[in-house]
């Protein structure tokens, strides 16, 4: 009975959202109908479901399976709204929800407290309590929850999407693939993961801050509060990557793109500068040690878990000079970990065939390159955001598992940024010429 009240349940939320696509002007593109973003939608539920098989066969141990975990912590809160309905909601919009007494409900979960903590926000809570409001509507089936993702990070696509659009003359085509189709991307943002709000956060980010440039309107800055303020609990690496660079670019276009690259070095300059320099102002927030806590919190994470997929990664120092020093290895590894011939899981599997893509559209990007009439600005955005983000993320994290999933958010920019400097008319006639001659 069970079983079949979940289906219904799920087939009746996903039909639910399929009619709020097609009647919300917010999902209308100009050069796709909304029937190819129920499709989408669909897939993702489809790959959602896949990805939840996929955990029950690997991991065993829920308390291990990143996609239940969360989910199963988030009953304990959800439980306390029948009998005391006041902490329901103060864990769940974390007000004053620190105090001793809330430890009766957070030591009964298993994720709310981490193992290794640093002085960074426990992004563990974030998805935790969005299992718990879904709970209201799911009566506890996973399934169901799964649905509720796909439609966020779907909305959260599309934003991206109408951002590209308003920034490059690429065709719509490509600018379609890299928000919905690169496979990482919609393989775990599909899932009851934190990749899903990553993506809303990220794309109402960018499209509503880019609509307040252009007019000031209320909604719209709400917008922009609610998802920069998601992203910094999220992931703050991406938000320090971005929050600069996307100042810069809107300096650059209400300065008519002048001295575009100066800009952008010299807010990056700037950053550093304030970065390595910040603990004199807010003792406890030193940015280098910062980031040799959170390697150090990764590494002995992984050998906790008797992690399979270590990489060789040196031991930071707390000083400018030994995080430059790593950075070209850090580079390496996110762009080229894990490759083909590594012997790994069957998830980082499907990130290393990525990877080989992206090094051949990469080789193809710079043998065919084509300085093309592009936004210069929204080109060194994209390039420094993918930089930036891939060097964080390569210094602090030894476990090329965990970079999969980390590096995914800069995918979309990568994709992007590579068609923005290639020949797209060339690749376009060569690809057509191909089919062409497979049909003699």
């Amino acid at each position: 009975m069970d079983i079949i009240l979940e289906f219904l349940l799920t087939a009746l939320y996903t039909i639910i959202f399929i009619i709020i696509i097609y009647k919300i002007s917010f999902f209308k593109l100009d050069d796709f109908s909304k029937r190819a973003l129920a499709y989408i939608f669909v897939l993702k539920i489809i790959i959602g479901t896949l990805l939840a098989l996929i955990y029950t066969y690997y991991y065993p141990d829920r308390l291990k399976a990143d996609v239940f975990k969360y989910f199963d912590d988030s009953k304990v809160m959800f439980d306390a709204l029948l009998e005391k309905p006041v902490d329901y909601f103060k864990m769940l919009f974390g007000f004053r929800n620190d105090s001793p007494y809330f430890d009766n409900y957070y030591t009964q979960m298993n994720n709310w407290y981490r193992q290794y903590e640093s002085n960074i926000y426990n992004d563990s809570h974030i998805i935790i309590r969005f299992n718990a409001f879904i709970r209201l509507f799911s009566f506890g089936y996973f399934s169901v929850h799964t649905v509720f993702m796909s439609f966020v990070a779907l909305a959260g696509q599309t934003a991206l999407y109408k951002f590209f659009k308003k920034n490059t003359p690429l065709k719509p085509i490509i600018l379609f693939l890299a928000s919905f189709l690169i496979p990482s991307v919609i393989f775990w943002s599909s899932g009851v993961l934190k990749e899903g709000l990553l993506f809303f956060g990220l794309g109402f980010l960018l499209f509503y801050s880019y609509l307040l440039l252009t007019k000031f309107n209320l909604m719209n800055l709400l917008w922009v509060v609610f998802s920069l303020i998601l992203l910094a609990y999220l992931k703050f690496y991406i938000t320090a990557s971005l929050l600069p660079l996307l100042i810069t670019h809107y300096w650059c276009i209400k300065t008519n793109n002048k001295y575009i690259l100066l800009k952008y070095l010299l807010t990056i300059g700037v950053v550093l500068i304030l970065g390595f320099n910040f603990h004199y102002v807010f003792e406890g927030y030193n940015l280098p040690e910062i980031i040799v806590s959170k390697q150090n919190d990764f590494y002995y994470l992984a050998l906790d878990q008797n992690s399979g997929s270590m990489l060789e990664l040196e031991k930071l120092e707390p000083t400018f000079f030994s995080i430059m020093k790593n950075v070209p290895r850090a580079l390496f590894h996110v762009f080229f970990v894990p490759h083909v011939f590594q012997k790994q899981s069957f998830f980082s599997y499907i990130s290393s065939i990525e990877n080989l893509l992206f090094l051949l559209l990469l080789i193809y990007s710079l043998v065919h390159f084509k300085w093309q009439n592009l936004n210069l600005s929204f080109l060194y955005f994209c390039l420094f955001f993918v930089l930036i983000t891939y060097i964080l993320i390569g210094l602090i994290t030894p476990v090329y598992g965990a970079i999969v999933r980390y590096k995914i958010p800069a995918l979309p920019f990568l994709f992007i940024l590579f068609f923005m400097i290639a020949d797209t008319e060339k690749m376009t006639h060569r690809i057509i010429m191909f089919f062409k001659n497979k049909k003699k």
